[in-house]
């Protein structure tokens, strides 16, 4: 996936618009239209907070992330999920499977059909998992974007 925005205003134009897509709405069909909005809204947030990083300030809060391994923050967390898309779309060439590509709509736990446990502490938010990682859409992905643009002053 190629971004075509350059600037950063430019990039979180299209992040908010991303943000109102009937795709992330609460009572959205599960089918392939959100897996391909979250992977631009991914893309997106990730250079974006690449963009903070490169000056000199991060996105660093921990709330509701799973911080073991290499995730640390908020910031590693959107960057772990955009090198591991393109091997999410590899499994099945053309399509995100639902097998590895999971979200879970308000508060609740149990188990996806790969296996994976999940669980949503936020009622009211939707949470997004490759495997067993997870980020929400407005706890998460809101707040990183919100901090950045302070910090880009945009």
């Amino acid at each position: 996936m190629t971004i075509d925005t350059q600037t950063p205003h430019d990039n979180l134009l299209a992040i908010e618009a991303l943000f109102r897509s009937p795709a992330f709405a609460v009572d959205a069909a599960d089918d392939l239209a959100w897996r391909t909005s979250f992977a631009e809204l991914i893309s997106r947030v990730d250079k974006l907070l690449t963009q903070v990083e490169e000056r000199g300030q991060r996105i660093d809060f921990t709330k509701g992330i799973g911080v073991h391994g290499k995730i640390q923050d908020i910031t590693s967390l959107v960057h772990w999920m955009h090198q591991h898309l393109p091997a999410v779309a590899a499994d099945r060439p053309g399509q995100w499977p639902q097998n590895r590509l999971n979200r879970y709509t308000n508060e609740g736990w149990g188990r996806f059909a790969n296996g994976c446990s999940f669980a949503n502490e936020f009622d009211g938010d939707i949470a997004f998992f490759i495997d067993d990682q997870r980020i929400y859409l407005h706890s998460q992905l809101h707040r990183a974007v919100d901090q950045a643009k302070q910090v880009l002053a945009i």
